[in-house]
């Protein structure tokens, strides 16, 4: 890119969350960014049709997001561009998947207890 934008952030390539990344990248260096909305979709994507896509689709941004947090990116490491607010969304987005963690223990936590008395 030939444009401010381009030359200080451009597009972040090798992560599955290329877009989480750039965003956060693009936050931390003082850019600002607004919602669009336009009339008609100015881009169309697909979504997974059935259930295994689906899975995988979670499995690649849950790997993504533990990469963005074990990394120089996480949001803990910060600069002070970084509003409080956006440092709490980009740490959750890297915490988020270890929440499932706590998640499968409560799941059979109960049918454990029940199978063992």
């Amino acid at each position: 890119d030939k444009t401010e934008w381009g030359q200080s952030v451009g597009w972040i390539y090798g992560s599955v969350t290329e877009d989480v990344l750039t965003g956060y990248r693009m936050h931390n260096r003082g850019w600002r960014s607004v919602y669009c909305v336009t009339n008609r979709d100015a881009f169309r994507g697909t979504a997974p049709i059935n259930l295994t896509d689906r899975l995988h689709q979670v499995l690649r941004w849950a790997t993504g997001s533990v990469e963005i947090f074990l990394s120089r990116n996480n949001a803990i490491f910060a600069s002070r561009h970084l509003k409080f607010l956006q440092r709490a969304a980009y740490l959750n987005v890297g915490i988020y998947p270890f929440t499932s963690i706590f998640l499968m223990v409560y799941c059979f936590l109960p049918a454990l207890s029940l199978f063992t008395g």
